[in-house]
């Protein structure tokens, strides 16, 4: 079961299970977006039930369609989401709300729906996060928080219900992916602006691809991954760091300094009061 399956990341992950032989059921508010996906998917891979994940009733049928379409469920994912820029200050308590109804709640809401199915399968919850909380990021503070409290729930969850239950859960915390809403250069995060050298934004010099997302996602459901839980795994190219951009800098100057030390150290000069 993948929430927002019919568009960006969730599509991708959609697709990738499918590649693999796995049956899926995506979900979603727009009926158009999750017709057309499982029209373009091998016949009989995959179905469609529209929904809210902030409704609980609605996640329940969710998670009816898919046991009723292919006969249980053994991995669940928590990828539907709702992100937009604002300044903290001017961010409003129903904007604030909506983005932790769709995010956290939505997810606990799915989760909680899944329980009694994936207690037979001993199954996975895998949810999408974000490294937005792991420093302070700006005009984020809402998703920031929701995203925050998604990696909380994930932990317990792992812990409480994989000691009772096997029920293993992980999120997976994308960097910059592109040609995402919520990509470098989509609706939430895009400036139009040119962009820097992307080695300045991502140490390995190059934006994320929704593959990239999704292949994390398939190995921690697959057996390979199967003694993975109640954690986070960042998939961002060390993006989050936001170190690259100072050592590129700075190499040159570093670089400088360190050989007049070491010139002078082979002078015999006293370097116990030495400045950097």
């Amino acid at each position: 079961m993948v929430t927002g399956g019919g568009t960006g990341i969730g599509l991708g992950i959609t697709k990738m299970f499918v590649a693999h032989g796995a049956k899926v059921v995506i979900s979603g508010r727009r009926e158009g977006p999750l017709k057309e996906a499982v029209a373009a998917l091998p016949n009989g891979s995959a179905a469609y039930i529209t929904g809210d994940v902030r409704d609980f009733a609605s996640c329940q049928k969710m998670v009816a369609k898919a046991v009723s379409e292919f006969g249980r469920l053994d991995v669940l994912v928590n990828n539907a989401a709702g992100n937009f820029v604002t300044p903290s200050e001017d961010l409003t308590p129903n904007a604030f709300k909506t983005v932790m109804d769709i995010d956290l709640h939505g997810s606990f809401n799915m989760a909680k729906a899944s329980l009694e199915e994936l207690k037979k399968t001993k199954g996975v919850v895998i949810s999408i996060s974000a490294t937005l909380y792991y420093k302070v990021t700006p005009f984020q503070m809402h998703a920031s928080a929701a995203k925050a409290a998604i990696d909380v729930m994930t932990n317990s969850i792992g812990v409480e219900w994989g000691a009772e239950h096997g029920i293993r859960s992980v999120s997976i915390a994308p960097g910059p992916i592109a040609d995402t809403v919520g990509g470098p250069t989509g609706r939430v995060f895009g400036t139009g602006a040119k962009m820097p050298d992307i080695r300045t934004i991502v140490p390995i010099g190059r934006f994320g691809t929704v593959d990239d997302i999704a292949s994390c996602v398939l190995f921690v459901a697959s057996p390979a991954g199967s003694f993975i839980n109640a954690t986070q795994i960042v998939v961002d190219g060390g993006h989050w760091h936001e170190a690259s951009n100072g050592f590129l800098r700075g190499k040159d100057f570093v670089r400088m300094k360190s050989d007049a030390e070491r010139k002078a150290k082979g002078s015999g000069s006293d370097l116990s009061s030495a400045k950097l």
